[in-house]
């Protein structure tokens, strides 16, 4: 079975590192056109932009804070001009700023929210136009397992993945009259910037995987490529866990 998203315009949020440099680099030999999103990482999204330049040429690099609505639009109006549509959002920009609650700093809150779940509404408010004039489009947020089950030391990002659950099935069920199609994903622990370094997440996760093992970044990317294609057109507001252990 052929999983095409070829010609499709893709945008990923927090595209320089981590699982959205990997989607990107996938989408691109997929021969889609790749939207590459960075905020701070600029000599790292060059690095992707060039390395997916050399075997496709229809990718651009757009930096945008996507915590404001200003630059947003600006990262809207340069996919347009770059490829006149979009057809799928990948909301996967996100940080993590841990510790407990009692020591936890309101910048440390605030920064957490604005980024995984603010960051998330302003995407989907000012891409999802387009989608509603061409009434198509796929919007995929990428959540977490801790917005299911909660993390200890971690209450700022638990609560943001969590709010993006809820986010994604509300506004599915809104867009929906518009052949729109909104789902979130959560992955549990794939090796990242963010957490490679991090042994005890590691040992944990694989403790309680049914396989023994920690999830494989390429297992994310081929999910996120079906559910991207037209193989999959029939499922919205829903949430898939990219895990193996049972919750």
């Amino acid at each position: 079975m052929l999983v095409d998203v070829s010609q499709k315009v893709v945008v990923i949020t927090g595209s320089s590192r981590g699982i959205g440099r990997e989607l990107a680099r996938q989408f691109a030999r997929e021969h889609a056109k790749v939207v590459i999103n960075y905020f701070n990482s600029y000599e790292n999204a060059l690095e992707l932009y060039n390395e997916i330049n050399q075997f496709n040429e229809n990718c651009i690099l757009v930096q945008a804070d996507i915590t404001k609505k200003e630059e947003v639009f600006k990262l809207y109006k340069e996919t347009i001009n770059a490829f006149d549509q979009v057809d799928i959002l990948i909301n996967n920009a996100g940080i993590c700023s841990d510790n407990l609650l009692a020591m936890m700093s309101y910048e440390q809150w605030q920064q957490v929210i604005d980024i995984n779940l603010n960051g998330v509404f302003n995407c989907c408010k000012i891409f999802s136009k387009e989608m509603i004039k061409k009434h198509q489009g796929k919007i995929i947020n990428i959540s977490s397992l801790k917005g299911q089950l909660g993390s200890g030391g971690q209450v700022n990002y638990s609560a943001s993945k969590a709010a993006v659950i809820g986010f994604t099935k509300a506004l599915a069920k809104e867009l929906g009259v518009f052949n729109i199609s909104v789902n979130a994903i959560c992955p549990g622990y794939i090796a990242t910037d963010l957490n490679r370094e991090n042994q005890t997440k590691k040992e944990t996760a694989q403790n309680l995987s049914i396989l023994g093992t920690d999830n494989n970044l390429n297992d994310l990317a081929n999910f996120v490529l079906y559910l991207s294609s037209d193989k999959m057109l029939g499922v919205s507001g829903q949430v898939f866990n990219i895990d193996s252990r049972v919750i």
